[in-house]
């Protein structure tokens, strides 16, 4: 809609998790390389938290994309099962999609001989619980931690990753055989103003612009009003994008984000 006006190859504040957007803060970093090396060297699971927005997903996705060909992953995105259904649509994500067992036994045997087929194959596993806060059963982290169980002489038989929001934390920690199997924990946090400015400045640059369109008093507009929260931050830059468009400014000011952020709000 506006890409020809704002010189856009593609939308530069989509709300998806495409990887190539990416944009590492410190913190982002951090955790991304946290979790690379979880998965490395074999240490069977990791955890990842943080408030709604902050980019879980996108680096989730980032990760993958890194390990490319030597590894099989399974993604799970909706995690509001049962353990057996759980369990059933881990197997699917593995691409086993008909006859699947409906006992659990069964569905860890099936489980097992994947996560064997694989390194038969030279490939690492990876399960990813993507938004993992949501899970209401504990019985789910129970066989979560069963899987961890499933292992050779010298290494487990898969990397287990759990993502989610701050409330993740407390249910784990309520799982106490399940925490104490979590080898590495990072709490990812929102942005700070510096971040804020790089983070837009480094989409719009993905997205083909290079001449700025948000000023510094901008920026401090859009971090005030969006918390350093980069989906906030994107709701509030497409706005502002679509309201410069429609009366043909050259550059985005602190009134425009005013408004993009109180059109969202109601």
């Amino acid at each position: 809609m506006y890409e020809e006006y704002w010189e856009l190859s593609k939308k530069p504040f989509q709300n998806t998790p495409d990887h190539e957007f990416l944009y590492l803060s410190s913190e982002h970093e951090e955790a991304l390389m946290r979790m690379r090396y979880a998965v490395q060297e074999c240490l069977g699971a990791a955890m990842l938290s943080g408030v709604f927005g902050c980019g879980k997903t996108m680096l989730v996705w980032a990760l993958l994309a890194e390990l490319g060909e030597n590894y099989k992953s399974a993604v799970v995105s909706n995690p509001a099962l049962d353990a057996t259904e759980l369990l059933r649509e881990i197997c699917y994500q593995f691409g086993i999609k008909e006859d699947l067992p409906h006992n659990k036994t069964d569905l860890m045997h099936l489980i097992d001989r994947i996560l064997r087929n694989n390194i038969n194959d030279g490939k690492d596993t990876v399960v990813i619980i993507d938004e993992a806060h949501l899970i209401g059963d504990m019985m789910v982290f129970e066989e979560l931690r069963l899987l961890l169980n499933l292992h050779l002489k010298d290494r487990f038989l898969l990397t287990l990753i759990l993502v989610g929001q701050p409330e993740l934390e407390e249910k784990i920690t309520n799982n106490k055989q399940l925490s104490q199997r979590i080898a590495i924990k990072y709490h990812l946090d929102r942005l700070n103003k510096e971040d804020t400015k790089n983070y837009i400045y480094h989409r719009l640059k993905v997205a083909g612009r290079t001449e700025a369109i948000f000023n510094e008093e901008t920026i401090g507009a859009i971090f005030e009003v969006s918390g350093g929260i980069p989906r906030r931050i994107n709701h509030i830059c497409a706005m502002s994008l679509v309201i410069g468009f429609g009366r043909k400014v050259k550059t985005i000011d602190a009134s425009i984000v005013k408004e993009a952020a109180e059109s969202l709000v109601g």
